[in-house]
């Protein structure tokens, strides 16, 4: 083999393992929207066996994170027509709630309670403010897509986390109001933008759940294998 095809097989195997490293570590994108497709992977299931929860969770997230992206997408070339890009708006974006490093949803300071009590508070926050939303000439079944989507998320994580009416950190902020066209356009351009990075953390988030989870069952499992192997 010549020494630029060992050069090459060097690098794609390096990269292939950087690529598998990425997969395991949740990234956040709520400071600077990055990859979008991050998080989109589903871990493979053998198609006989039932979804577990979390499973499922993250196909809902998915499906959340699809719709809002198109609906960011529809009303930025609507409204925006000669801005090719988004990052031209980011000085003038309304703040809305995203994921924190500190909300215990990164790898390094990992809490499931932690990390699904924020996706909550934040998804809420995006539910009761949704109204702003409806009021745009947006394509109507995505619109209820999402809103119904976000309702459904947020019943299967209050699922696990039971929380009470009033049980999570709410989250304050001043009310959403437009005084003309212009900080219209860019109040709901910012809560879509805001919603998709949140959805993009969230898929991440949640898949990082499913497979830490299953990476425990399939501990346990063979623990009993192993304690007979090591009796004999």
């Amino acid at each position: 083999m010549s020494s630029a095809q060992n050069v090459a097989l060097f690098l794609s195997v390096a990269l292939a393992a950087f690529i598998s490293l990425l997969d395991a570590v949740p990234v956040y994108s709520g400071l600077a929207e990055l990859s979008e497709t991050s998080g989109d992977e589903l871990q493979d299931v053998d198609g006989k066996s039932p979804l577990s929860d979390r499973q499922k969770w993250h196909l809902m997230a998915r499906d959340l994170h699809r719709d809002v992206k198109m609906l960011r997408d529809q009303q930025f070339k609507r409204d925006f027509r000669q801005t090719v890009n988004m990052t031209a708006f980011e000085d003038v974006r309304v703040k809305t709630p995203l994921l924190r490093p500190s909300d215990g949803c990164l790898s390094r300071n990992f809490s499931t309670d932690s990390c699904l009590g924020r996706i909550y508070s934040v998804l809420t926050w995006y539910k009761d403010n949704w109204s702003f939303i409806e009021k745009e000439n947006l394509t109507s079944s995505l619109v209820n897509d999402v809103k119904h989507g976000t309702k459904r998320l947020l019943e299967a994580i209050n699922s696990q986390l039971q929380i009470a009416d009033g049980g999570t950190d709410q989250i304050s902020s001043a009310p959403l109001s437009a005084t003309s066209a212009w900080t219209r356009k860019t109040t709901v351009h910012s809560i879509l933008f805001n919603f998709t990075s949140v959805m993009i953390d969230s898929c991440r988030a949640i898949n990082y759940m499913s497979k830490r989870k299953a990476a425990y069952r399939a501990k346990d499992t063979k623990r009993p294998a192993d304690w007979s192997s090591d009796k004999n």
